[in-house]
């Protein structure tokens, strides 16, 4: 594979730059497509959790009508956001080396990936609960290390333990970047879930409901999710590409020689 000498060092605001181009040019179609997979069950999710709260009584935390529609929320944005994630990446991927994205490609690949993206998933997942668990540090350090799990998967099919070694040797001596990156995505995340949960609350009580309605608060809730999601993606895939370019020497161009 053709290379360049490595640039010099991981620069977040490049990283951001390259996520923003891959989002203004196909944003309507990852949007789209986050609305399915994550969107409408986490909609599902809040509105039935919603539905059954009929007054703030602290007793519906531990009903079995709360930890089902958290079961069916979580379980469908888990699955759909992992289907998202390998169609995102592909076609950020795609994107940044100047190649249509390919959207519909990015879903075949993403299917057939779904289940080591799972994988990747749910031993991240676990590695960074126990990190938390461990007075929260550990749990960002771990994330950092493992970010670019995903990516390492559907760029280089390396499996789920291969990627995820790969994604730490990778991030290696570049984490401190990784996490601006990541506290920048958290604070997006909050501003976006903010501002959405605060239409939806404001258009719910506008009708005069005391309690939140549930079908403005399950819109809101299903949008944020949505919007988040696409956003974390894309940047993540972009950061891939930046650490493949630092670290290696690859260009974004040849990247994309994999999915030809």
């Amino acid at each position: 594979m053709a290379s360049e000498p490595p640039k010099q060092n991981v620069e977040v605001g490049r990283v951001l730059g390259r996520g923003f181009e891959a989002l203004k040019a196909n944003f309507l179609p990852f949007f789209g497509f986050a609305l399915v997979l994550v969107g409408a069950p986490a909609f599902i999710g809040q509105y039935l959790m919603l539905s059954n709260m009929r007054v703030l009584d602290p007793r519906f935390f531990i009903s079995s009508a709360y930890w089902g529609s958290l079961a069916i929320s979580t379980f469908g944005v888990f699955l759909g956001g992992s289907v998202l994630q390998g169609v995102l990446t592909r076609s950020t991927i795609l994107q940044l080396s100047g190649r249509d994205p390919d959207i519909g490609g990015s879903a075949m690949l993403a299917l057939r990936l779904l289940l080591p993206i799972l994988g990747i998933s749910l031993c991240v997942g676990i590695m960074i609960g126990v990190g938390f668990i461990c007075l929260i540090v550990p749990g960002i350090m771990i994330w950092c290390a493992f970010s670019v799990s995903v990516p390492a998967l559907v760029e280089e099919r390396a499996g789920v333990f291969g990627s995820i070694t790969r994604s730490r040797n990778l991030t290696r001596g570049a984490r401190f970047q990784v996490f601006l990156l990541g506290a920048l995505i958290w604070i997006l995340s909050v501003v976006i879930g903010g501002v959405l949960g605060a239409i939806g609350g404001a258009a719910g009580f506008g009708t005069g409901f005391i309690m939140p309605n549930p079908l403005y608060g399950g819109l809101s809730h299903g949008l944020a999710s949505s919007l988040t999601q696409v956003m974390s993606t894309v940047f993540i895939a972009s950061l891939y590409v930046e650490l493949r370019e630092v670290k290696e020497g690859a260009r974004a161009g040849d990247l994309a020689e994999v999915f030809a």
